[in-house]
């Protein structure tokens, strides 16, 4: 008797499990033409994100929960668990500089101040855990190889909002810039752009500006609170240079913020962090050694040049700002309307990016305009002399000069912003 022979084909529909509901459901395989696909649940409608290419591999095809049959254990290329990376949109295989900007842009489009859907503050806790095992490359690793096993920082898991609000610095640039409102600016846009469409009568009109009086004067509160404490770090760290070996201190003193830097940069936003505060170090030092120069011209000319930075750093923020508020409308208007989903991920991914540009330059400007008050406190210091002065601001000098010319590693990720 002759053994049949069945035929086989190659796979034609990927297995998953929903993100939500955690119900197994099957899709048609999806070609890699774009770099992310939005499937939805036939048992919960809600959408998952997945990167097509990371959806060929026979992780997805084998038992409908991404994990490989008859595997214990899994690689860096083909991870035992693959639902971190379908969270994010990315292939296993995916840099770290790719998983950072996928972060940020599914980040902007669930934070739930701007997605009022009921499911984005799920959604935004979901990609922030996912984030935080793939950003950390001892995490990732023990991910790949044993799924979600065990898998959790040192500490639990950060509030997702938290862990967002870190992503410009992190805490390592607290006692330089302090805490900056990540998000503040494209909050108060989208609010306020949500305010314009109600009701606009008198009272309502004051109500509004009473809140906002409110809201001014609070962060006027917190700003001022936040620059004495900075005020303190900074004479604490220039007190080095002052009370140093007059032959030595320079030297030694440059190669200890060198070493400080070359830590710091390999922070989120590192190398351009230190380059703005570089920059505003740099200039408020050459304005204070510019007064002892003929006439105080050079000093002139650097308060010029800080004027001129400031217009225009301010007028770029606005832009930005504007021009993200415009694509929030324009995605909007196209899910009412029913846009094609194609074309709705590729708007809602230049919002995204938008929103990236825009948290950066407001993040920036927020950051140089409160060290421009802390350098102007230490060195109009009434309590200290003026040869005590003039060391503050040599020192001051020194600081922004490393930091404003620090450079990324060459195995460095690049940053995405630049």
């Amino acid at each position: 008797m002759t053994t049949p022979v069945i035929f086989a084909r190659k796979p034609e529909f990927v297995h998953k499990t929903c993100s939500f509901c955690q119900k197994e459901f099957e899709f048609p395989m999806p070609n890699a033409t774009t770099s992310t696909i939005r499937v939805q649940c036939c048992f919960c409608s809600k959408k998952n994100t997945y990167n097509p290419i990371s959806l060929t591999n026979s992780n997805n095809v084998a038992n409908g929960n991404g994990i490989k049959k008859n595997r214990m254990f899994g690689t860096d290329q083909e991870p035992l668990e693959t639902e971190y990376y379908d969270l994010l949109g990315v292939s296993p295989t995916a840099d770290a500089n790719e998983i950072k900007k996928q972060y940020y842009k599914l980040a902007l489009q669930y934070h739930p101040d701007k997605n009022k859907a009921s499911d984005a503050e799920q959604v935004f806790k979901k990609i922030s855990v996912a984030y935080q095992v793939l950003s950390d490359p001892a995490l990732r690793r023990k991910y790949n190889e044993f799924g979600t096993r065990d898998v959790e920082p040192e500490g639990g898991f950060v509030n997702p909002e938290d862990f967002f609000k870190q992503q410009f610095g992190g805490d390592r640039f607290v006692d330089i810039i302090g805490e900056i409102s990540i998000g503040r600016d494209m909050k108060e846009v989208l609010q306020n752009a949500a305010e314009e469409s109600d009701v606009d009568t008198p009272e309502f009109k004051a109500r509004r500006e009473a809140n906002k009086n409110v809201m001014d004067e609070e962060r006027e509160r917190i700003k001022q609170q936040r620059i004495e404490k900075l005020v303190v770090n900074l004479i604490h760290k220039l007190t080095i240079y002052v009370e140093a070996n007059e032959a030595t201190g320079e030297e030694a003193y440059r190669k200890m913020i060198e070493i400080e830097a070359d830590e710091l940069k390999t922070e989120s936003y590192g190398v351009e962090l230190l380059r703005a505060i570089g920059f505003t170090y740099s200039l408020k030092a050459k304005q204070y050694l510019g007064r002892e120069q003929m006439f105080g011209l050079p000093r002139v000319g650097h308060i010029l040049r800080e004027k001129g930075h400031v217009f225009s750093e301010t007028l770029s923020t606005l832009k930005s700002a504007i021009d993200l508020q415009q694509s929030f409308t324009q995605l909007q208007e196209a899910e009412k309307k029913g846009l094609d989903e194609n074309e709705k991920n590729k708007l809602q991914e230049a919002t995204a990016n938008k929103g990236l540009t825009a948290l950066w330059k407001g993040s920036k400007l927020e950051v140089e305009g409160v060290l421009r008050e802390v350098c102007d406190r230490v060195l109009s210091d009434p309590t200290v002399s003026k040869a005590e002065s003039r060391k503050r601001a040599e020192g001051l000098g020194i600081i922004g000069s490393v930091y404003e010319n620090v450079k990324p590693d060459n195995s460095e990720v690049k940053s995405f912003s630049e």
